[in-house]
């Protein structure tokens, strides 16, 4: 069994491309089923944010799991099947982990260290281990990501006060508005974390903040939950607050366009918005006194604040080395367990035949049947366990794999075959 791992991001796709792979939890569960009924692809789980897709599956032929993840993401999505070869970049096994454990990391992240990420890939492998796509290849596989994760947290500073999207577009408002955003009313349109996040930010920076969405229970959920004076509207008020107040931060889930060319009204204030959402939420206002970023023109400003990283994330990289290298010594320790586990067996099979082939010719009195076979058992149990924790010990070895088919030949042992 090997893992393979498809990665399209921001690192080498543009935003309209990842626009149409920003796939919905339908789409991914279509994604998924479609993945895994191939003959190739045991397991299969897809992470979709606003900057990446990284699909991670445990497979049998790589070649062939590869070209079924292309045509799957091709057929789903609508994007050439020639172009996202092109941009993707794919990892196989060792690379595989390493590149997820960097990923749920933050290592790969626009804003290198952002915490967001850890959860939405606990979340991704959640999902499809509850929809049945993943098993325990992925399942174990998560869950050491996750650890390097902490480890990462815990002992660098890649993430101490984390820069996310969200809150670099907040800094770079403050940068625009003289450097202060003090009393500035600002509109933030999504209940989502990214929203979270603006408003929260916003808020910190002493904004005026009202929440709007389709929703106007959910905006008001948010808004009380967020507190620090956070109001909140309904999706039909947004026409007027938009066209009333100099900032907007727009990061909804929508498939299209939330704000569009008749919602817009030319006013005389200049205005920042910020389309954080993947798909884009707002058209192209074709305003002079409207100045729009995106998520991609985030990136050079996220990039700047980032360099102040770079020393800790080299370190988190050889945390994310080692964190590998421990996984795949665990990964080789499972080999040796169907070995162990039939060796034992066969321990216990042989004190069975040989206590009932004793009682039987009268060596030992049936009443003493209990006592005979814990003797027995504690014997072997001592007997084997110095041999069974060397044979674990020797999944570390290059020569693993002929280590455990020497301990079967030897003992004779009937072992399921591996995945």
């Amino acid at each position: 069994m090997h893992y393979l791992l498809v990665s399209i991001s921001h690192k080498n796709t543009d935003l309209a491309v990842r626009e149409q792979l920003a796939l919905d939890e339908a789409l991914q569960q279509r994604l998924l089923a479609t993945l895994c009924e191939q003959s190739a692809i045991r397991e299969a789980a897809v992470v979709v944010t606003c900057n990446r897709v990284e699909v991670v599956t445990a497979v049998r032929d790589v070649h062939g799991a590869s070209a079924a993840v292309f045509e799957a993401l091709h057929r789903i999505s609508g994007v050439d099947r020639l172009e996202l070869e092109g941009r993707a970049q794919s990892f196989e096994d060792e690379g595989a982990v390493r590149h997820l454990f960097s990923v749920v990391s933050g290592l790969e992240s626009v804003v290198v260290g952002e915490a967001q990420i850890t959860g939405q890939i606990k979340e991704a492998f959640r999902f499809a281990e509850e929809h049945g796509f993943a098993g325990k290849r992925l399942t174990a596989l998560s869950a050491h990501a996750q650890r390097c994760a902490a480890a990462i947290r815990s002992t660098t500073e890649v993430g101490k006060n984390p820069v996310s999207v969200s809150s670099a577009a907040v800094t770079q408002a403050r940068l625009l508005l003289g450097g202060r955003l003090r009393g500035v009313e600002a509109i933030v349109v999504g209940n989502g974390e990214m929203a979270r996040l603006a408003a929260l930010h916003l808020l910190s920076n002493q904004a005026r903040v009202t929440i709007v969405g389709r929703s106007a229970d959910r905006a008001r959920t948010l808004a009380e939950a967020i507190g620090k004076g956070a109001k909140w509207a309904g999706f039909d008020a947004l026409g007027e607050l938009i066209n009333l107040h100099p900032l907007l931060f727009s990061a909804t889930a929508a498939p299209h366009p939330v704000i569009t060319a008749d919602r817009i009204k030319p006013q005389p204030f200049d205005r920042l918005w910020f389309d954080i959402a993947v798909p884009r939420d707002i058209v192209d206002p074709g305003d002079e006194r409207i100045q729009l970023y995106s998520v991609d023109d985030l990136q050079m400003i996220v990039q700047t604040n980032m360099t102040l990283r770079e020393g800790e994330a080299a370190k988190a990289f050889r945390i994310v080395g080692e964190q590998v290298s421990e996984f795949y010594r665990w990964l080789q320790s499972l080999g040796a367990e169907p070995v162990i586990k039939a060796l034992r067996q066969k321990a216990q099979e042989a004190v069975r035949t040989e206590i009932e082939r004793a009682i039987k010719k009268g060596f030992i009195p049936q009443e003493h049947e209990a006592n005979i076979r814990r003797l027995a058992h504690n014997a072997f149990k001592r007997f084997l366990h110095d041999h069974t924790l060397n044979l674990r010990r020797s999944m570390e070895r290059s020569d693993s794999d002929e280590v455990l088919a020497m301990t079967r030949r030897l003992f004779e042992l009937e072992t399921p075959k591996g995945n």
